[in-house]
């Protein structure tokens, strides 16, 4: 048999058995689950099972599944009026400090204050035609550039932030805004290994969009290493639709709608992109050709 017919075949077995696993996790979310578990109903050894596991989403399987709980307890806090203690014992946590704890450390706000938030009114960002440019907000710190690209006939923006971890949660370590097809540039990169991943927001940009973002295009999760005068790895993104596969998006966005500043080029150049201060800084479009490309702090 080809060697390439073989290895399709064993990349589907194994995407197959993670899809078996993560159905598994979310249709037991409030009882324990254990690697043996999950191994067995992915069909192998707990050992192979991780391997494969972390291969195809990027997280060992009970990180994944902890990911998993904090965004069910997130849309349990959106669309019920169900108690925090009672959330929290759903998603399968035997304490209420413990949730409150990890929930907090993901998201930023507790619980109760992440459902107040919710609820609370916000504006929407509905035209991105009439939307001017932002002002360049730069971190210190070495930056690196690249270029995103997104389907045919998205009209939204485009959020880019670093992670520590391999699944976008809790705040970026630095973070910028593009427009769709443009260039992008993310100052403030920590040297260091950092994860590199983009949301791309359909407008107009609802309330509900800061708070669930189940829906939104994404991509990345590859690593970037950038040291003082060096930056590896991929940073040109390809927006898809998100896969069963994909980590949860544990990210606080609330204040998009909260706050919106924005400033307007003098020179009307660019596209126009909305601002959203405070949780990824807007940053002008920079020029290059899209490969990893290095400059020096500002």
């Amino acid at each position: 048999m080809d060697q390439a017919v073989v290895r399709e075949s064993t990349t589907r077995l194994h995407y197959e058995s993670v899809k078996r696993a993560i159905a598994a996790m979310r249709g037991q979310m409030g009882h324990p689950m254990s690697l043996r578990s999950l191994a067995k109903i992915g069909f192998a050894s707990p050992y192979h099972f991780t391997r494969t596991f972390r291969s195809v989403t990027g997280l060992p399987p009970l990180h994944f599944l902890s990911a998993l709980r904090l965004d069910a307890a997130r849309d349990l806090l959106l669309h019920t009026r169900s108690k925090v203690i009672d959330i929290c014992y759903d998603v399968g946590y035997s304490s209420v400090g413990t949730f409150t704890r990890r929930f907090t450390g993901s998201f930023g706000v507790s619980p109760r204050q992440f459902r107040a938030l919710a609820q609370s009114p916000r504006h929407a960002i509905r035209d991105h035609q009439s939307l001017p440019a932002p002002h360049a907000k730069l971190g210190a710190g070495p930056g690196f550039s690249g270029r995103v690209i997104v389907p045919d006939g998205f009209k939204g923006i485009v959020c880019l932030g670093l992670f520590a971890a391999p699944i976008p949660q809790s705040k970026p370590l630095a973070c910028t805004i593009a427009a769709p097809n443009g260039d992008y540039h993310m100052q403030g990169a920590p040297q260091g290994k950092s994860f590199l991943f983009a949301l791309g927001m359909e407008l107009p940009i609802q309330a509900r969009d800061c708070f669930c973002h189940d829906s939104v295009l994404r991509a990345g999760g590859q690593a970037i290493r950038v040291s003082e005068d060096d930056v590896s790895g991929d940073t040109d993104l390809i927006l898809r639709a998100p896969l069963p596969t994909d980590p949860p998006i544990l990210l606080f966005l609330a204040d998009l709608m909260r706050e919106i500043k924005v400033g307007r080029r003098t020179d009307n150049s660019g596209p126009s992109i909305p601002a959203l201060d405070g949780i990824f800084p807007a940053q002008q479009a920079s020029d290059g050709a899209g490969a990893a490309r290095l400059s020096k702090p500002l």
